[in-house]
């Protein structure tokens, strides 16, 4: 095996992508989040180690580093918890038995949320606050047990204590959020669930599994004997802030902060972020589908769950991504570009599917739209949406081409689906 050591810059940098989500971050121009705590960088750096095996196989994990002496006791008990929970010398051990020609082994994570607030004490000293970190492994190929599949171990931690931390200190009312999740459960999720599933097993909800990905997403993701695709891979279903509050609240202000962006974004922040989102994308996630992607990488990248769908003038796909639930995939009748996207579960700040109003959200927008007209049950069915109202606006995108950004209304007027296509 090759080793390979990167010294990554520190995690709280590494989450600048993150700059109209992830509080305490400031936007590309300068602009910041308002009336939370003093947030600051964390004296915490990730050595990120990579051994690399024959047929493109690797095992990739992070290792914290601090030079911090008040971290430094939590930042080792992280990392032996992640040495321990990611199983990471058992899949070190399976990488050097790979042969060329063999069944690989891919192994990575992703690091996901960070909250971090320092209270500064008289003295000048720095007294240690609620402090998060997520991380995401997947592993798939050639397992430790049994034959070729694809697994996931999700683990967030409190880095003032280097303690794993549970579902139920996240809220203040850990059996209201799960009442509220379950019942998310069997009334958005289940009834949708694809064909394409090797297991369907939604309950009972595994809540030592979660995730807090970094753009203010909950995920809770399933075992492979309980969830699973046709593809192999294990299923998992991510909540937004908006589709939890107001019927749960977070056990710290950190973390409200971090799911609620649209509580503490400045005015000229939101209408930024919902104008780049117009531009480009309707999902806020690393894992990004964009307008003008290649559909055929998108569709091996993000794993289709179904045969595509006729739309007008083209074909729609879903997804695996959690975050793309509710998100139909649009392409024209050529079927090699990404042409639109279509969705029902977003926020675009303080325009949030399910809640605001029409009027709310071209109020938000600060224009008219191009057109406005009524949506029959036909036009309806035909555009998978619902029956009620239509609000258009035409523009030009980053690069020149022009886009329709569209908001359909319910006949009670509130916006259930936005959709992003190209012209």
């Amino acid at each position: 095996m090759k080793y390979k050591n990167t010294l990554h810059i520190a995690i709280f940098s590494l989450l600048l992508v993150l700059q109209f989500v992830s509080p305490g971050v400031a936007s590309a121009d300068g602009t910041g989040f308002e009336d939370l705590p003093a947030w600051h960088s964390l004296p915490v750096y990730v050595m990120e180690r990579t051994a690399e095996g024959p047929a493109d196989s690797f095992v990739r994990y992070p290792e914290l580093m601090t030079e911090d002496s008040a971290y430094q006791p939590s930042v080792e008990k992280i990392n032996a918890a992640i040495q321990a929970q990611a199983n990471i010398p058992g899949y070190l051990q399976l990488l050097s038995t790979i042969s060329e020609g063999s069944t690989g082994l891919r192994m990575d994570y992703e690091i996901g949320a960070l909250c971090y607030h320092s209270a500064d004490m008289p003295d000048g000293q720095s007294q240690l606050g609620n402090s998060y970190l997520s991380i995401l492994f997947s592993a798939e190929g050639k397992m430790l047990q049994g034959r070729p599949s694809q697994i996931y171990y999700p683990m967030t931690f409190d880095l003032r204590t280097g303690e794993s931390m549970t579902f139920d200190q996240l809220f203040t009312d850990p059996d209201a959020a799960k009442e509220r999740i379950e019942a998310l459960l069997e009334t958005d999720v289940e009834p949708t669930l694809s064909t394409y599933l090797e297991n369907n097993q939604l309950f009972p909800v595994p809540y030592d599994r979660f995730f807090l990905d970094g753009f203010g997403h909950l995920i809770i993701v399933y075992e492979q004997h309980q969830l699973s695709f046709l593809s192999g891979y294990s299923g998992s279903v991510s909540f937004r802030y908006s589709e939890l509050v107001p019927q749960v609240t977070f056990s710290s202000t950190e973390l409200a902060g971090y799911f609620a962006p649209v509580l503490t974004a400045s005015e000229e922040t939101r209408l930024s972020f919902i104008q780049q989102m117009m531009r480009s994308r309707l999902v806020a996630t690393h894992h990004t589908i964009s307008l003008g992607d290649d559909l055929e990488k998108v569709l091996s990248d993000f794993r289709s769950t179904t045969d595509s769908g006729y739309y007008p003038d083209g074909a729609y796909y879903e997804v695996e991504d959690a975050n793309y639930r509710g998100t139909l995939i649009l392409t024209d009748e050529s079927e090699e570009t990404v042409t639109g996207l279509l969705t029902s579960r977003t926020d675009l700040m303080d325009i949030q599917t399910g809640k605001t109003t029409l009027d709310e959200a071209i109020a938000l927008i600060g224009a008219e739209p191009a057109i406005r007209l009524p949506i029959d049950e036909t036009a309806a069915e035909m555009y998978r949406v619902c029956p009620g109202a239509l609000a258009l606006y035409t523009f030009t995108d980053d690069q020149g081409r022009p886009v329709q950004f569209s908001l359909y209304a319910d006949e009670a007027g509130t916006v259930q689906y936005i959709s992003l296509e190209l012209v």
